[in-house]
């Protein structure tokens, strides 16, 4: 039978506790890398249903027995809960910034101010406006990302009181609970419909917005507090569909931890399988005290787990992002079990000496509630004050010679001016501003390409001090005609480029334009592997055999016609063939390791650079008029690529040269730029 009188917000649930263990575990293997999660994010909009469930229900009690809503004592029992612990992980992750960052870097001072967002409840807003989106490559280089969801937890906490509190003021009348139980679902329902729209529509224009600000997120807490107000009795009548209903909705947030990716427009339509699941499961388990479903959730290694997941949450991401950053980005699946088995541990140490002792026995200033909120205000000091000590040490280490070197080399490069978005739709192509040399109006060589093309304009200034040369690039486009439409992902906005690029070299062409010189990131578009962490991360496209010798020959097809069109308008064509990649960014390499760690075997880069040389070669050799440079030896000897040559850093990220190496490889060149230039 049902239990008639179960009352969901005062009643401890230990099914809620396992409930919790599911989003934790679906989190903290997703940031790990586990196989089977690729959608753990979704844990976290789990969290955000429990805690709506959970905060309306208790306050709506309280408002209805006492007549009123305590919001200090409200306040005093978050402060309890969430901030000593908090406290404590912020300040181990911001030493450990500083002692395994990169000496003076920017991601210190990213922390730092992220942690000055943390402590005004406010990190959510600073990832959003100044760090790029949750699924970003750069995202696990920022320790404090997780606390975007505590921070907009804590601007719901601030706010819904509040509104509850004048809910019950302007509307309350005597002995009508059950009218005000409708009243606030109904305002619930109305922010519900209102954010969920909010966050569909906002999701495709700005994702970001979407994922990390409360306007988009609110409709997850109200549909928790709509199924915390439903009450006993309602719950009483889903008895005999209770086993579905809690089967169904774990199986829907299930599905979303293994279906989705980062490539889901997320939250938007998909966040509604997580959060309806997880509203259907609550009331399931509501329904039925004896069910199954709440049986498994009742487990005690779920309800531990569940009672751990805000410490295991607060510590697993800082020592995961720390350890990849001091790694250079590398990680193993073994090393990262080994990091959230510490910050299991570290969260029940934390839990025993810190959470629990202050929220059960409230010591020192936790005792009242008015302490209590001055301790909060203490703690938001203590965290300012962390940060700010944290960027004066970063100011400290910029001031080292050895900073200046690597920040040196990490911006040794041409501004970015001439190097096209290829997200961005294209309304004409760069005239005046990317022509260098004395006759702006008349170049004598066109550069065409990708942004391996960009990091090469400095060996041709060098090369041609005299000469006019444009330079025509769009980042991630290659310089082959037809060929962008063949690619597995290709760009929206390159077969345009590359038409107006023809179409500017044949206006070039009757103004005295004599060369085309093109340089591509050329093992890229073969669907060669990356060996680079970065691009590794960000899931670059990979061929088998078959795709690749398809790619190789499409390539080769649309080469030759590329060729055959620039030749018949009688212009030389210099094709610069591919530079070696290398695993780590070298001056963050550099600035933490030996130089010689961030090497690389020759026999590393020997497929896709050799086979990607071979391919443009074969058909480089049917044309006269067209010459391969090969780059190759200039950065390797026979076993090894090199990250610094003749006490100079070559590259400035893991596949760019900085423009000090371009430069030098103008004489490495000469003959063939020699030819380009039509110099005897």
């Amino acid at each position: 039978m049902p239990s008639s009188q179960l009352n969901t917000a005062s009643k401890y649930r230990p099914d809620i506790d396992g409930l919790r263990a599911i989003a934790i575990i679906s989190v903290v293997f997703y940031h790990a890398g586990f196989p089977g999660f690729p959608g753990g994010f979704v844990g976290v909009d789990v969290f955000f249903v429990i805690s709506g469930y959970l905060i309306t229900g208790l306050l709506f009690n309280e408002a209805i027995a006492s007549g009123r809503i305590s919001l200090s004592g409200f306040y005093a029992r978050r402060v309890r809960r969430l901030m000593p612990a908090g406290l404590l992980v912020l300040a181990v992750t911001l030493l450990l910034g500083g002692l395994f960052m990169l000496p003076g870097s920017s991601d210190q001072r990213i922390l730092a101010r992220s942690a000055l967002a943390v402590a005004v409840f406010g990190s959510n807003f600073f990832f959003a406006y100044k760090t790029g989106g949750y699924f970003d490559d750069p995202s696990f280089s920022l320790p404090l990302l997780h606390t975007w969801s505590l921070s907009i937890e804590e601007q719901y906490y601030l706010l819904w009181p509040l509104l509850l509190l004048l809910f019950f003021r302007f509307y309350r009348t005597p002995n009508t609970e059950h009218k005000m139980r409708l009243r606030v679902i109904l305002a619930l329902s109305a922010m519900l419909v209102v954010s969920l729209a909010w966050c569909i529509i906002s999701t495709p224009k700005q994702q970001n917005m979407a994922f990390y600000l409360l306007p988009a997120r609110v409709w997850e807490f109200a549909i928790g507090g709509i199924v915390g107000l439903a009450g006993s009795a309602f719950h009483a009548r889903l008895y005999r569909h209770a086993e579905t209903l809690a089967l169904t909705g774990l199986g829907l947030i299930i599905y979303s931890v293994t279906a989705f990716t980062h490539s889901t427009p997320f939250p938007g339509w998909a966040a509604m399988l997580p959060v309806f699941g997880s509203a259907a499961l609550i009331c399931g388990l509501s329904a039925n005290e004896h069910g199954l479903v709440r049986r498994v959730l009742c487990a005690r290694p779920l309800v531990f787990i569940g009672i751990l997941s805000y410490s295991w949450y607060l510590w697993h991401w800082p020592l995961l992002s720390i350890y990849r950053i001091y790694n250079l980005g590398a990680q193993n699946l073994l090393d990262n079990a080994l990091i959230v088995t510490l910050a299991l541990g570290l969260a029940w140490l934390s839990f025993i000496w810190i959470e629990r002792p202050i929220r059960l026995h409230r010591p020192w200033l936790f005792g009242r509630n008015r302490s209590t909120l001055f301790a909060g205000l203490g703690i938001i000091l203590c965290t300012l004050l962390l940060a700010v000590a944290l960027l004066a040490w970063n100011k400290l280490q910029m001031s080292t010679p050895e900073f200046r070197r690597i920040q040196a080399a990490r911006e040794d490069r041409l501004p970015l001016t001439c190097l096209l978005n290829q997200y961005h739709p294209l309304t004409k192509l760069p005239e005046e501003n990317c022509v260098h040399g004395p006759d702006k109006a008349h170049p004598k060589l066109l550069l065409w390409g990708d942004s391996h093309a960009d990091h090469m304009m400095p060996m041709l200034i060098e090369a041609f001090p005299g000469l006019g040369i444009y330079q025509i690039a769009m980042g991630g486009c290659v310089p082959i005609l037809g060929f962008e439409s063949q690619l597995p992902t290709p760009q929206p906005y390159c077969a345009d480029f590359n038409q107006r690029v023809l179409q500017k070299i044949t206006e070039l062409q009757n103004k005295g334009l004599e060369t085309v010189i093109i340089s591509a990131r050329w093992p890229l578009y073969l669907g060669y592997p990356n060996i680079s962490l970065a691009s590794q991360r960000l899931g670059d496209f990979q061929a088998d055999e078959n795709k690749r010798a398809q790619l190789h020959a499409q390539m080769q097809h649309h080469f030759e016609a590329t060729l055959t069109a620039l030749e018949k308008l009688g212009l030389r064509v210099l094709v610069l063939g591919p530079i070696p990649s290398m695993v780590y960014q070298i001056p963050q390499c550099i600035g933490s390791r030996d130089a010689a760690y961030c090497n690389i075997s020759r026999e590393t880069n020997t497929t896709g650079v050799g086979q990607s040389s071979e391919a443009l070669a074969e058909v480089i050799k049917r044309h006269p008029n067209t010459r391969l440079a090969q780059l190759m030896d200039y950065f390797c000897d026979r076993e090894t690529c090199f990250a610094v040559r003749d006490g100079k850093i070559l590259y400035y990220d893991n596949n760019h040269i900085s423009a000090t190496t371009a430069r030098d490889l103008a004489g490495y060149l000469k003959d063939d730029l020699d030819w380009a230039g039509a110099r005897p």
